[in-house]
């Protein structure tokens, strides 16, 4: 069974004012073959706890810049992954669509978009998304509402479930994780060390949404 698995994360705060962040970040990582580099990094996770680092799952923002280091080398020696993001810049989005309900369809759902129309291998029967559970936490419902309508219009028969777990649980929403804190920090630091480390698993440039269009700023 050809079954891809699509990890997503997003980094950024959900306010839209002049002392909140300026970018929203989503990031999906997806693989056909998600064995190999979640046992990866759980024997890099043991490895960590022998050395007296009592680490619960990956976190990128949290984690020491050696663990760090750590987890983008294994990220980085296994080549059946890519991952895409995609960058909001919140003073130019519409009041009108800031909301949960319109802000996650329009947006996240340019990943997913371009998962399935351009990555997609012949005979994929099965699709799986997986989203931390606590992030989306606030935004359950128009989150799963979003994934699911992309979904149901883009697969036809292709089944497909969304699953919401706990980051620890899921070494692939780590991956996502990672990602996106790179991407994130390309964007909203000026920093893209770890961001050029990760290139090499990196699908296609960041999709910058409002890098054309007549360049309202709200705020």
């Amino acid at each position: 069974m050809a079954t891809i698995h699509i990890a997503l994360d997003e980094s950024g705060d959900f306010n839209f004012n002049r002392n909140s962040s300026l970018y929203y970040v989503f990031t999906a990582a997806w693989t056909y073959d998600p064995t190999p580099l979640a046992n990866s990094l759980t024997e890099l996770r043991y490895s960590l706890l022998k050395q007296g680092k009592n680490i619960i799952s990956f976190h990128a923002c949290e984690d020491e810049q050696s663990t760090r280091n750590a987890v983008v080398d294994r990220l980085c020696a296994y080549d059946g992954w890519r991952f895409a993001s995609v960058v909001v810049e919140k003073p130019k989005v519409n009041p009108a669509i800031r909301d949960p309900y319109e802000f996650y369809p329009k947006f996240a759902s340019m990943l997913f978009l371009f998962i399935f129309r351009g990555c997609l291998q012949k005979g994929t029967t099965q699709v799986l998304v997986f989203t931390d559970s606590l992030p989306l936490q606030r935004n359950r419902e128009p989150v799963e509402k979003a994934f699911k309508v992309v979904c149901r219009r883009e697969l036809g028969r292709i089944p497909f479930q969304v699953y919401h777990h706990p980051r620890a649980t899921n070494a692939w929403i780590q991956v996502a994780d990672y990602c996106c804190w790179a991407v994130y920090r390309k964007w909203h630091h000026n920093d893209d060390r770890t961001y050029q480390r990760l290139r090499c698993r990196l699908k296609a440039e960041e999709l910058e949404v409002f890098r054309r269009g007549d360049q309202t700023v709200y705020y």
